[in-house]
């Protein structure tokens, strides 16, 4: 409401919920939709209240207001909006689907409305079944705001691992989730219809598509083991899991979730056609049934602050079924601004167009164009007026000429039905369908627009787009799609974790025909984390993909992407991968690796003096990537960005030149080969007197002593430091300590890897580790001299030596004239597959050649020799460097020209690395080359002055700890850890420290998407977040999932690591209460199945208090009332006469129930109608609201029982029937009525106490004589062989067809099931008789469909078909059901299972209104009595009345019988009237039809009557009864209190009906005396009480003498009492050794008296009485809330059991097992339910009844 607060300047209140609200500008209209039936206590359906308070929007001028005052609503679809509507991307018309599911259920629908607002003042909608949330048809600026939605069961189920051991896992299912287990089989289902009692879907095991979630990675995959294949065993566990044994030990781990769900596409969450200006703000999505928000045909649609998200605590993973967002044809702009999306199903927003292929060119001007794609159709695609162009296939470049307006159009108008406009001609109608749409345009096209080669784009339905400022977590495919000839930017937004590429942009007119190019792309400011790594189609960051050939033309232009971070991870394949782009700009962007984790390993940290060793720096987690891919590209541009170690600088081209890519001044990027940036390492020692370091990390003792020293890092702008290692110097010395060699200064090494290569004196040893140059490989550690040096274009030598043999396949190694990686010349020892020779090899612009070579000399050691005279190389070697021989021939290279190096390199294509080859004594034209020098001396090594200019990228935790659960030990590269925790820890302490002092943590628990980033809901703020370490952070947990993530930030500000703790929790998941009290008064009849109560206020009263009696364990109340929200048990401000209260219960884990309390202040005058209750037979097509008065409802039975309750107690309620009075009565009524075949009136009229008004509430109810199986929810546990179960198609979705012996006869009507199959349906007490249908093969089935056909009756069989085909004869079943319960269809496969289509066809139930004809009504025309007077003369004296209704066949005979004064005479239902005193009463008898009457007068004469009792006397027996008001019956024993209750009783009597005489209110005064002297104390409480000798270890003090665990043993007259400590004040009954009576009747008392305390008995132990042999009777007190298990197995005699509690939440396995068959158990009417579901549970004999 504050939101309209601050939009409505002014609101003036009109009835009907209907406010105008002036400004200065315009009227809003504010409309509640409370009054118009929506439930904002979430008790009832308010779907159809929504759509009352819209069509009273309709009515108004200006703007509107929808309101709904904050509440939660539900929303079911069986009394939803219903359309048929054609959807985008949605149903395939391949499979039927778009024929089954093209009505679609709307929970919110707008049609051909303007300004309107949706106001949900953060309320929640909860939608059920399958059904799309809003819509808006052919509407002007909507806006939908401030709403939280989700279903109650969504259809996407999400189940986690909890923990796996061996062949077994424990599975968590989320407890929105209704399931059941049958041997190897769970099945899943949706909630239940409120009309129908039926789910509206059921699926088993895997569902269908299973997508994984690793939660402990925050990683998606469609790969590993499904929770529910190669399953031995399962079983359903307490606190909603799973037991599940394996054949074999399954892949997968603790943490990991499956998400599984059915690919049809049956709805969209939201759908705006043809509406311009619609906008959704501040809403949250919590899930999305089949299909995201989709915009079609429409214009300037904006999501702002919209999130698409899991509620914390929901358990869940899984937020929707497919796409989030799809805006497919929409012009203008389209916004997506400050939102969030998380665990989509595939890609979270797709922005594009729809081509539709020419398929005929009917004239110049007028095409046929088809709808290409399967699962896009039956919408209009063009509109007159829009300016459309055609594209050719084959280059999807527009053709020259072919752009023009429309004019006319034919085909689906998105309805199902056909569009003509404009000059469109109506005989074209017949030639279209869902899929063809015929144009006419303003101008003739070129003849190269022909049929299968073009495809029309609509151009005028092309939007600008803006998405910026959002947040988008675990993708599954790829992250935003968008193609649009409009600008187009993408700023501001935050990526992680996306399977595919974070940005894609396609233009296909080959697949999904997604129209079209883009021409202005701006992406900007954007960070992107771990994209592209596991979907090999999209393995970038950011690809442009269009369905053309590359070599043509560009198709996209003008792409702009700038101050972008990006940060790559192992599978990623490129930055940039793009295909056909005209103008392509990347610059200003950095690329860094995602996680860095430096280690220093030196061999040994003793050193002697002299000694030397290397630090062995390594990054534990390293990554690769190759920087850009272009194909067919032009103009593009690379410049200005910062690129970290592990991006290998190569742009790879394609269908393009060299000359299209420039590449800025130091870029470092090379076309068709690359290098990695090469890092700046320094080495800083504590003590360098101690040890020195050198420049290569090498590190040599020079005294004794200790010393650390630290290796650093620096590379693409950041600081990386390992852990400093100590290092201890002895007082041994190894000789004299010499110069440290390293690498020659003048020499480059490209592609460094870490242990690649070493020094040692004069030589330079490299290793195999990576790929040799041969064209497109990439060489690590290739060392080159004086690279691209002018050489002149004389003849050039260069000479090296070289120790070492090839030893594995494709190792090699040698020394290169060298200008880049795809131009040299070599001469190498190179090992073919078990062939090592000596070969020259050449490369020319990345073609390569080995064909020059000879054998390998044996000798370990050669020199090496290459000649270069102009274009002309001579390979040489020679084992003394005198003899030399030439390798194969001269070779011509023209690419290397005069500028180039002498490299020296070893590679190998084989996976064992580490061959080791030894170069030395280099040569170039004659002159010694040195390849080692001294390295600086002292403690640092490298520039340090650089350490302080750039910022550290350390992210790494240095420990953590986690108190009150038990994870493994931590690791700074273990970045997830999982455990469970039961229900008593209800928080844990976290403790984080960074390891660089300069590292920022934050953390938060359930942070949406469980993953990178805190921008969430859920966020927990830490008075130490934003510190490099956390202390005792206290989280509290959640039943279900708690991720509790630790965000690392270091110092650069955005290099960052995550760590996630996460804890399955069992919940105690119970949202039970045991009462509602009104100013601590309950409110009568309370039973947790009904949830909706009514109380009485008073008319001055203006605070009202609300409490709630015995709320469930860990359960949350919070009550509604008008908006606000208020804790039970506090004052709440009375407004109005007449409110509603909304009581929300929310479980430790589980669903919320609600109950709704309208609390009222009687009125006389009020005739209004407060519940209706039909039981199961009559089915009401609308909700009851008070305010409606015609209604309509069908019925299958002849009798149906009803019952109505007016709003006030004394307000008279006539029932009629077919205009026959059926019963009247005052408050509420209940009685049977009679229906008949077809149409019957049920009429209820309430007259007001004061006869001042009459309300007349009416049903018209269709008699069915016949209801069609399809028509009918068949139960959860059904399942069909293959594809879907069909409700009126055949499995392929066709119209059913089965074969009649002459010809194929098709049906309307029927269900369409795949063998082997089975179909149940409960049809309990609907009164049905037969069951008919027609069986058979359906005729679209090939010859291979061989089916059997079975029907049960309650397990019996009653049909055995034989065997058949499609060319079968349909057989025909008319089977008997009358009392039948469940009626199961089955189909099994005869053979083989192919094409069992099999068909239940014109399959229906015949009702026992089948046979009915409108019965007679026989009037009532009068009624007489026996006697018109009577006389009496004693008190208590009695005389009978008769009646006589006339005329003797009447139909309704029933009377009613009323004295006029009940002082002197009453009469009772059946004319019995009785002498009160002298006086007279006049008794009317009333017929119920006709309301005919009669009279009898009857006067009262007592003779003598005696003298009252003096008032004296009468006082004293008040001040009696005033004293029992201190008495409780709880204190005194059973037997006394009931004698000194009916004491009580008679005394009130005689008080209030002040006849008794002076003798007779004595004797009750004596009489009461007495037994209030005789009551007695329960003598629990004065037994003799003695701590036992052996008492358990105390957990917790108690009081000075007694503490928890400790027993206590009481011996009295009763027997032996044994209790164990519990709590503060609670104990436990252990066991009962009783003696004399209480042997057969033992009592469990409410409270005992022990250690001078009282105390509250709340358990009974395990075992506690089982296996008494003397009981019968049972009494379990007040205060018990839990029975373990087999307390009262086993009691043979027990007969009667009495529980008083109203608390009892645990009744353990077999706790009453094997006790009388015959037993009673009675217990308090409001848990009658829930108690009966614990003791059938408990084993309870289904014989014994409860009560």
């Amino acid at each position: 409401m504050l939101v309209i607060c601050m939009l409505l300047s002014l609101v003036f209140p009109s009835s009907g919920g209907v406010s105008n609200a002036a400004s200065a500008s315009d009227k809003v209209t504010v409309i509640d939709v409370t009054q118009y039936g929506a439930d904002p206590t979430g008790v009832k359906d308010s779907a159809e209240g929504i759509q009352a308070a819209i069509e009273a929007a309709k009515e108004v001028n200006g703007p509107v207001v929808l309101d709904f005052p904050k509440g939660e609503y539900q929303i079911y679809p069986d009394h939803a909006q219903k359309r048929e509507l054609y959807i985008s991307n949605t149903l395939s018309r391949n499979n039927g689907d778009r024929g089954t599911y093209k009505m679609k259920n709307i929970g919110i629908l707008l049609e051909n409305m303007e300004n309107v607002t949706l106001e949900g003042n953060q309320s929640s909608l909860i939608f059920h079944g399958k059904m799309m949330m809003f819509s808006t048809i052919g509407c002007k600026n909507i806006r939908i705001q401030n709403f939280d939605t989700d279903f109650q069961v969504p259809s996407v189920v999400s189940v986690t691992a909890e923990k796996v051991e061996g062949n077994t896992a424990i599975l968590y299912v989320p407890e929105c989730y209704n399931y059941s287990v049958s041997g190897t089989t769970v099945t899943w289902s949706s909630d239940v219809s409120p009309y129908t009692g039926q789910a509206y879907w059921s699926y088993t095991n895997n569902v269908g598509h299973v997508q994984g979630f690793d939660m402990t990675t925050a990683t998606l995959t469609t790969s590993g083991d499904k929770f529910f294949n190669n399953v031995q065993s399962m079983e359903k566990l307490d606190g909603h899991r799973l037991k599940v044994t394996y054949n074999s030990a399954p892949s997968f781990k603790a943490g990991y979730g499956q998400q599984m769900r059915r690919t049809t596409r049956d709805h969209s969450a939201a759908f705006f056609w043809e509406s311009d200006g619609v906008t959704m703000q501040h809403v949250e999505l919590h899930f999305l049934h089949a299909f995201g928000v989709v915009g079609q045909l429409s214009k300037n649609i904006t999501l702002d602050d919209v999130n698409f998200r899991n509620y914390e605590g929901s358990g869940r993973t899984g937020v929707g079924s497919a796409d989030f967002v799809q805006m497919s044809g929409c012009g203008g702009t389209i916004r997506i601004v400050n939102s969030t999306f998380e665990d989509p199903q595939d890609d979270p927003i797709n922005i594009h167009g729809t081509f539709l292929q020419v398929t005929e060119q009917i004239s110049d001007n007028k095409f046929k164009v088809h709808y290409q794609h399967h699962e896009t159709s039956g919408f209009p695609n063009y509109y007159v007026g829009d300016e459309v162009e055609f594209v050719s296939k084959g280059t999807l470049l527009p053709i020259d000429g072919a752009k023009a307006k429309v004019t006319g159009v034919v085909g689906p108008d998105g309805h199902g039905g056909t569009m003509v406009a404009g000059n469109g001609d109506k005989a074209d109608a017949s030639k279209t369908d869902l899929d063809t749409i015929i144009v006419t345009l303003d101008t003739n096209m070129p003849s190269s627009v022909s049929a299968n080669e073009a495809a029309l784009e609509n151009v005028t339905y092309t939007p600008s787009v803006e998405i910026e400022n959002n947040v988008f977590r675990e993708m599954p495919v790829r992250g935003i799609l968008v193609t649009t000839r409009k600008p187009v930017v993408i700023r501001n937004n935050e990526f992680d974790n996306v399977a595919g590429a974070a940005v894609y942009i396609s233009d296909d007119v080959n697949s999904w025909y997604e129209s079209g190019h883009d021409e202005d792309v701006l992406i900007e400011g954007n960070v992107f984390r771990r994209c592209g790594v596991n979907q090999n189609s999209y393995s970038a960051f950011i690809q442009f993909d269009p369905t053309n050939n590359g070599a043509a033309e560009p198709v996209h232009k003008n792409v702009r992407i700038k101050d972008n971070t990006f940060y790559f991870t192992n599978g990623t394949g490129n930055i940039i991968n793009a295909k056909s782009v005209n103008g392509l700009t990347f610059t200003g962007n950095k690329v860094l690796r995602f996680s860095v984790n430096e280690k220093a390993n030196p061999a040994k940290t003793t050193l002697a003096i002299g000694e030397s060793v290397a630090m062995n720096v390594s990054a534990v987690e390293g990554a690769n990537i190759n920087a850009f891919t272009f194909n067919g590209c032009r103009n593009v541009n690379i410049s200005d960005n910062i690129y970290d170690k592990g991006v290998t600088r190569r742009v790879n081209i394609t269908n393009m030149q060299n000359s299209e890519v420039k590449i800025g001044e130091n870029e470092g990027v090379s076309i068709g080969s690359g290098t990695q940036p090469a890092s700046e390492m320094i080495y800083v020692s504590s003590d360098p007197d101690v040890v020195r370091v050198g420049g290569t990390g090498h590190v040599t003792g020079l005294k004794k002593g200790t010393a650390t020293v630290t290796a650093y890092e620096l590379v693409g702008g950041r600081k990386f430091q390992a852990d400093p290692v100590n290092f201890k110097v002895t007082d041994q010395s190894t000789g004299t300590v010499t110069a440290e060699k390293v690498l020659a200064k003048d020499l480059t090494v490209k592609n460094p890897s870490d242990g690649g290569y070493s020094v040692s004196g004069d030589s330079v040893t490299i290793k195999a580790m990576g790929q040799g140059l041969w064209e497109i490989q990439t060489a690590n550690n290739v060392i080159v001299s004086g690279e691209n040096v002018n050489r002149g274009d004389g003849t050039f030598t260069a000479i090296v030596k070289m120790s070492g043999k090839t030893i594995n396949d494709w190792d090699e190694a040698g020394l290169f004239i060298y200008k880049d990686d795809d131009n040299y010349v070599a001469v190498e020892r190179k090992h073919g597959t078990n062939s090592p020779k000596i070969h020259v090899v050449t490369e020319a612009n990345g073609t390569a050649n080995e064909d020059q070579n000879t054998a390998n000399p044996s000798e370990d050691a050669i020199w090496l020799k290459l000649e270069k005279s102009g274009n002309i190389f001579t390979g040489y070697y020679s084992t003394d460097k005198t003899n030399w021989k030439q390798v194969g021939n001269s070779i011509t290279n023209d690419k290397i020209g005069n500028s180039f190096g002498v490299a020296l390199l070893a590679g190998t294509g084989n996976n064992t690395k580490g061959t080791a080859f030894t170069f030395s004594d280099l040569e170039i034209n004659r002159k010694a080359v040195a390849l080692t020098e001294d390295a600086a001396t002292g403690g640092e090594s490298g520039n340090t002055e650089n350490l302080e200019k750039v910022k550290s990228g350390n992210a790494i935790l240095e420990s953590a700890s986690v108190s009150g659960v038990s994870f493994p030990a931590f690791s700074s590269e273990t970045k997830s850890y999982v455990t469970t925790a039961d229900k008593n820890v209800k928080s844990v302490k976290i403790s984080l420290k960074a390891k660089d002092q300069n590292a920022k943590i934050e953390i938060c628990r359930n942070g949406v998407g469980n993953a990178v980033g805190l921008k969430n809901v859920n966020e927990i703020v830490s008075a130490e977040n934003g510190k490099n370490q956390i202390t005792d952070q206290e989280v509290a947990l959640v039943a279900g999932l708690n991720i509790i993530t630790a965000r690392v930030i270091a110092e650069d500000g955005t290099t960052q690591e995550i760590y996630r703790f996460l804890i399955t929790r069992t919940g105690a998941q119970d949202a039970s209460i045991g009462g509602i009290t009104v100013d601590d008064k309950e409110v009568a009849g309370f039973d947790a199945s009904e949830k909706s109560y009514s109380a009485s206020l008073t008319k001055e009263q203006t605070k009202v208090k609300i409490a709630l009696e015995d709320l469930g364990e860990g359960a949350k109340a919070v009550l509604n009332v008008n908006g606000k929200t208020y804790n039970p048990g506090k004052n709440i401000t009375v407004s109005g006469d007449n409110m509603t209260v909304g009581i929300a219960i929310t479980p430790d884990g589980g669903v919320t129930e609600h109950y709704s309390l309208n609390l009222r202040v009687p009125s006389d005058s009020n005739a209004k109608l407060e519940k209706v209750q039909f039981g199961s037979t009559i089915q009401s097509n609308e909700n009851f609201n008070a305010n409606l008065k015609e209604y309509t409802a069908s019925t299958m039975t002849r009798t149906s029982k009803i019952m109505f309750t007016a709003q006030e107690a004394n307000a008279k309620i006539t029932v009629k029937c077919n205009n026959v009075t059926a019963a009247t009565g005052t408050g509420s009524v209940e009685t049977s009525v009679t229906m008949k075949k077809g149409n019957n009136q049920l009429q209820v009229t309430v007259e007001s106490a004061d006869k001042s008004t009459t309300e007349t509430y009416t049903w018209t109810v269709e008699g069915k004589s016949e209801v069609y199986l399809s028509d009918l929810s068949y139960e959860s546990n059904s399942a069909t062989g293959w594809g879907s179960i069909m409700k009126d198609k055949s499995v392929d979705g066709k119209t059913l067809t089965l074969y009649d012996g002459s010809q194929e006869k098709t049906f309307e009507k029927g269900m369409g099931i795949h063998a082997t199959a089975n179909l149940y349906y409960n049809i309990e007490g609907m009164g049905f008789k037969k069951f008919t249908s027609y069986m058979g093969v359906d005729r679209e089935a090939n010859q291979d469909g061989n089916v059997k056909f079975n029907v049960y009756t309650d397990n019996k069989q009653v049909y055995t078909g034989e065997a058949v085909t499609r060319a079968s004869e349909m057989a025909k079943l008319d089977i008997s059901v009358e009392g039948v319960k469940i009626l199961r269809l089955n189909v099994d496969q005869n053979g083989s299972d192919s094409n069992d289509h099999a068909d239940f066809a014109d399959a229906k139930f015949i009702t026992e209104l089948a046979d009915d004809t409108t019965p007679e009504t026989i009037a009532v025309t009068g009624v007489t009595l026996d006697k018109s007077t009577v006389k009496l003369t004693e008190k208590g004296q009695t005389v009978d009345l008769t009646a006589t209704v006339a005329p003797e066949n009447a139909t309704n005979k029933n009377v009613i019988f009323e004295t006029s004064n009940e002082k002197a005479a009453t009469v009772d239902g059946n004319g019995k009237v009785t002498a009160v005193a002298n006086g007279k009463a006049t008794i009317t008898v009333t017929t119920e039809d006709g309301e005919k009457t009669a009279a009898c007068e009857v006067t009262v004469e007592i003779p003598n009557v005696p003298v009252p009792a003096p008032e004296e006397l009468v006082n004293e027996v008040k001040n009696e009864i005033a004293a029992a008001e201190g008495r409780k019956e709880s204190d005194y024993t059973e037997e006394t209190w009931k004698v000194y209750e009916k004491a009580l009783n008679a005394a009130k009597e005689a008080v209030e009906q002040k006849t008794a005489t002076e003798e007779e209110m004595q004797q009750i005064l004596t009489a009461l005396r007495n037994a209030a002297s005789a009551l007695k104390k329960e003598t629990p409480s004065t037994e003799k009480e003695t701590p036992s000798t052996n008492p358990q270890t105390p957990e917790t003090p108690n009081d000075g003498t007694v503490k928890v665990g400790q027993v206590i043993k009481a011996e009295g007259q009763y027997g032996v009492f044994t209790y164990k400590v519990t709590g503060k004040d609670t104990v436990e009954v252990k066991s009962i050794t009783a003696k004399g009576k209480a042997k057969k009747s033992v009592k469990i008392f409410d409270k005992i008296k022990a250690s001078g305390k009282t105390w509250k008995v709340t358990s009974v132990a395990a075992n506690a009485l089982k296996g008494n042999k003397k009981m019968e009777s049972l009494t379990i007190g007040k205060n018990v809330r839990k029975i373990g298990k087999n307390a009262f197995a086993n009691c043979r005699k027990l007969k009667k059991v009495t529980i008083k509690s109203k608390k009892i939440n645990t009744i353990g396995k077999n706790a009453f097992k094997n006790i009388n068959k015959n037993a009673t158990v009675k217990v308090p009417k409001a848990q009658k339910k829930k108690y009966a579901k614990l003791l059938n549970k408990a084993k309870l004999s289904k014989k014994v009844k409860i009560k």
